[in-house]
Parts: C-alpha cells; sequence; structure tokens
C-alpha cells in the first residue's frame, strides 16, 4: 500500500509541459527560453552577410585559366540605396538653390560596379578591387573603379545575377511566363 501512496504524491509533482495547467514558474521558464531562442535567431539573421553559408565563392576564369577568386554576399537594401545614390547625377533644383539637389540619370554600368564592391566580402575589398599595383597602374581614384578593368562584360553581368540571387531580389522564371501570357491577353 505504501507504495501506491508514493506513486500517488510523486505523480502530484511531476507536471508534463505539455499540460494547460502547469505551474506557473515553468511556464515563466520556458517562456524566457524561447525568447532567448527568438532573440539568438534575430541577431543570426541580422548577421547574414558574415554567415558562409550565405557567402559565395566565384572564380574569375578566362579559357580555363583562373585569374582570381572573389567572396560575395548578399546586398542589403541601405547597399542598393548607396550604389543608387553614388551612380546617379545630380544636379541644381530648378526650383531653387537653398532646395535640395535633384537626382537625374543613373549610370547603370556604375550601379552594377558599386553592387558588386559592396557583396565582396571586406578583406576581398582590399586584396583585389583596392590592389594598390592596379590602382597605379590604371591611375584610379577609387577601389571601385578597377572592376571595369577587372571583370569583362559577361563576367560583371553574370556576378551581378549571383548576387541578386542571393539576395533574393532576382524574378522567378515563373512570374516571367505568367507576365508574358498576361501581356499577351491584354
Amino acid at each position: 500500500m505504501e507504495n501506491n501512496t508514493n506513486e500517488v504524491t510523486r505523480a502530484e509533482f511531476i507536471t508534463p509541459v505539455n499540460e494547460p495547467d502547469m505551474p506557473a514558474k515553468v511556464a515563466a521558464k520556458m517562456e524566457k527560453e524561447d525568447e532567448y531562442d527568438l532573440v539568438s535567431s534575430l541577431l543570426a539573421a541580422a548577421e547574414y552577410q558574415q554567415t558562409p553559408d550565405m557567402t559565395k565563392e566565384v572564380e574569375i576564369r578566362r579559357n580555363g585559366r583562373l585569374y582570381f577568386t572573389v567572396h560575395v554576399h548578399p546586398v542589403s537594401e541601405d547597399d542598393i540605396s548607396l550604389a543608387r545614390k553614388k551612380a546617379s547625377k545630380y544636379y541644381e533644383n530648378p526650383q531653387g538653390k537653398k532646395l535640395p539637389r535633384v537626382r537625374g540619370e543613373l549610370d547603370s554600368n556604375l550601379f552594377n560596379s558599386w553592387i558588386i564592391y559592396l557583396a565582396t566580402a571586406e578583406e576581398d575589398r582590399e586584396k583585389i578591387w583596392g590592389n594598390s599595383a592596379i590602382m597605379k597602374k590604371f591611375n584610379l581614384l577609387k577601389p571601385v573603379e578597377s572592376i571595369n578593368y577587372l571583370l569583362i562584360a559577361g563576367e560583371k553581368s553574370q556576378l551581378i545575377d549571383l548576387i541578386f540571387d542571393i539576395s533574393k531580389l532576382s524574378d522567378d522564371e515563373d512570374e516571367e511566363e505568367v507576365e508574358a501570357e498576361d501581356y499577351a491577353k491584354n
């Protein structure tokens, strides 16, 4: 009989986690652990540019010869905005000089160079794009300018496509087909 009493007493103190009437301390501890998991997940998500699984290694090869390797990561909206700003021409505001300057045309070649530069890993920016021998040879003022000298048009285009893909900015093929069908119908 004594064994049954002990089992009943022990059962009263052990409360399964999935019970709706679990003790408040256990519920608070679980909530705190969930909050910690959320915070750590948010911090990990914010560091997407430094995570190895988001960084892609790209080899620049021509005719089977490896010239260099560059590591790129996704770009943020701030990076795209900065690239757009750096690649735009600005004009005086026609409504007055005291008003902010007006953004004019966008130099798409320079925009793409800035996107590549901003998506490049920091150590590769210095080692490749900011290489002092390249900067001196071509009389360049900024490392971003070296991209046009080191990459041919097709390589640059493929690199931009890769950066947009890993940044989740590229269109899906299915969406393009649907849009083409809708366009044909209209």
